[in-house]
């Protein structure tokens, strides 16, 4: 059967509805457990991974190389990680939720440990890439854990919190990093991040259960089928939802990038940049918590939507600032509409996979993701290039409005009525899901 949130388009999209029944029900899930299972092990990790920002460009430096390879060691990890995420969802699916993340973390922090005595570029970009790898695991399975153990009616603010949590962590990170730099040694910060994984590791051994079915008999199949059946059984929700999943991540990183280049081209100080980005940093942060509450109530368009539109409508007058007053304005506006999407895409993600191949969808829908990400810095350079900067930020502003368009349009509500009841409703082949309203027009009471 298609439950109406998913009704199968001419494409061959299915309802996530169909796979995800009764197992997810026994799963445990308790809000109490999250804090040991997913905020404090992923805050640990986070923590660690951001450390590094604040030298290892200075690291790789040092290894007398040119800025083009400071470059390309920086962005090791992501590379690794792009290469890795559909391989990652395949082993999740084989093995479950808790051996790959620990497989994830342990790799981690073994690269971490080695790439301290690295002695030569080479050497650091296969450990880099090698991280990505590991980085991997440890997103997919973590996402899938999520998916495959937190109602739908939960998942909103669950997934929401823990974007915030691996916010405030990249915020604390680059300070623990770089105190330790500055008062030991590079090589130290290397070790410490090390330290982090072997914590998380510790964390994931004694509280993480796997939940029931997962890494079962049903992730037996043959290696390559997985991935391929997961692509056409549902590859219009990944087509639409791709649509809207690129958009927003190449918006993001393509802000990440604008800022500090238009606050140069302002004639602004270093540290005046600084600000504008952490009061904008911090608004982001702020924002989880009513961004989850919101989602779970009334659904997932009415902070994603918006979020997309203000993200937009920031990029589109960023060129229209002249000094620090209305540059800080659009640092502020920006960092609100960027945490209006606290989660929003993970949250998309984890709705639509399905319950039999949740591991294999993410890892898909984690690469789509990844390229958007990838892309944004790269259409920003290439723009400004050949035409001004203010072009690059106005047709990165299109993509937030594109993207708005297509998330409203069409990507169905994938909030299901029956988990916003008090009591569990149950969830069987004759009583299927009930569509939600768009946002311009719901009007029922809540990710």
């Amino acid at each position: 059967m298609n439950s109406p949130i998913h009704n199968a388009p001419p494409g061959g999209s299915t309802s996530p509805a169909e796979d995800k029944s009764s197992p997810k029900k026994s799963s445990g899930f308790s809000r109490s457990s999250l804090l040991w299972t997913l905020y404090i092990p992923s805050f640990l990790l986070q923590v660690g991974v951001g450390m590094l920002i604040p030298v290892l460009p200075s690291f790789i430096e040092e290894m007398g190389v040119g800025v083009g390879l400071v470059g390309l060691g920086v962005s090791g990890v992501l590379i690794g990680t792009m290469f890795f995420d559909v391989p990652a969802g395949l082993l999740v699916g084989r093995f479950g939720h808790k051996k790959t993340m620990l497989t994830g973390t342990a790799m981690l922090g073994a690269f971490a440990l080695l790439t301290a005595f690295a002695t030569g570029f080479p050497s650091l970009m296969a450990l880099r890439l090698l991280s990505g790898t590991a980085m991997a695991l440890w997103s997919i399975s973590r996402m899938s854990y999520i998916s495959d153990n937190v109602p739908s009616k939960g998942r909103g603010s669950t997934i929401a919190t823990f974007a915030g949590v691996q916010r405030i962590a990249v915020f604390v990170g680059p300070v623990i990093g770089g105190v330790i730099g500055a008062q030991i040694s590079l090589e130290a910060v290397f070790l410490a991040q090390a330290v982090m994984s072997a914590a998380t590791v510790l964390m994931l051994v004694l509280f993480v259960q796997e939940a029931d079915g997962v890494g079962g008999a049903q992730s037996r199949r043959p290696g390559h089928q997985p991935v391929l059946k997961t692509i056409a059984s549902h590859r219009g929700s990944l087509a639409r939802g791709g649509t809207a999943m690129v958009s927003l991540q190449l918006v993001r990183r393509g802000r990440e990038l604008l800022l500090p280049l238009w606050g140069t081209e302002l004639g602004l100080e270093v540290d005046q940049i600084g600000y504008v980005i952490g009061v904008a940093a911090a608004i982001d942060m702020a924002m989880f918590v009513p961004v989850g509450y919101v989602m779970d109530r009334w659904g997932r368009k009415w902070t994603s939507v918006p979020s997309f539109l203000v993200l937009g409508l920031g990029m589109a007058l960023l060129p229209l600032t002249n000094d620090i007053w209305t540059f800080g304005a659009i640092g502020f506006l920006t960092g609100f509409g960027n945490g209006l999407g606290s989660g929003a895409m993970m949250t998309l993600g984890a709705d639509l996979a399905p319950r039999q191949r949740t591991g294999e969808f993410i890892g898909v829908w984690r690469l789509i993701g990844d390229v958007g990400g990838a892309s944004g810095p790269i259409i920003v350079g290439q723009i400004a290039n050949v035409l001004t900067l203010g072009w690059s930020s106005i047709f990165i502003a299109g993509f937030g409005f594109v993207g708005a368009s297509g998330l409203y349009f069409l990507v169905p509500e994938t909030l299901r009525r029956e988990d916003r009841s008090d009591g569990p409703a149950p969830e069987t082949a004759t009583q299927p899901a009930a569509t939600t309203p768009a946002p311009s027009t719901a009007s029922d009471s809540q990710d």
